[in-house]
């Protein structure tokens, strides 16, 4: 686990680095400073530390805008169970019923229902894809990344965002 979690961090470094960089070019000093300060990610977190910082709000934007870390990189997670977490790496076809959070990646193509009154998110990364059905009160918000496809199905008065 501690090669895995050296890997993430010196992406992370060339990541943030990145992030700086555009942000110096787009001319926000301000940003690009905070950037440079940042220490969110140590290097030294556990899995469950790592899982914290990537479902975090913060976390998965930055993921996203920068395609971090790479699907090679994630798919060295799949062994850790981390679908108990609701990370769902190459699952291939699966069906979802009323997810807090779920965050597909890679090969995984899923169907994910949701009829409960309270607010699913559906995050999509690294080409997965993700029909989105909503129905009753169900609220669904759905992040996808460029190359992530996905249907939304909403009903009754549910919503879709």
């Amino acid at each position: 686990m501690e090669a895995i979690i050296r890997q993430i961090y010196a992406q992370w470094r060339i990541a943030k680095e990145q992030a700086r960089q555009e942000c110096e070019n787009r001319s926000l000093p301000n940003l690009a400073e905070k950037y440079r300060k940042c220490n969110m990610f140590k290097g030294t977190e556990d899995l469950q530390g790592i899982i914290r910082l990537y479902t975090s709000t913060q976390g998965l934007e930055f993921c996203m805008r920068y395609h971090f870390p790479n699907l090679a990189t994630l798919r060295l997670f799949k062994a850790q169970n981390v679908e108990r977490y609701g990370i769902y790496i190459d699952a291939g076809a699966i069906t979802l019923e009323n997810p807090t959070r779920a965050i597909l990646i890679g090969r995984t193509s899923a169907t994910v229902n949701c009829s409960t009154l309270e607010r699913h998110e559906v995050v999509l990364l690294h080409g997965a894809r993700a029909c989105v059905n909503a129905s009753k009160w169900s609220v669904v918000f759905v992040k996808a990344e460029q190359g992530c496809s996905f249907i939304k199905n909403p009903s009754e008065n549910a919503l879709i965002l």
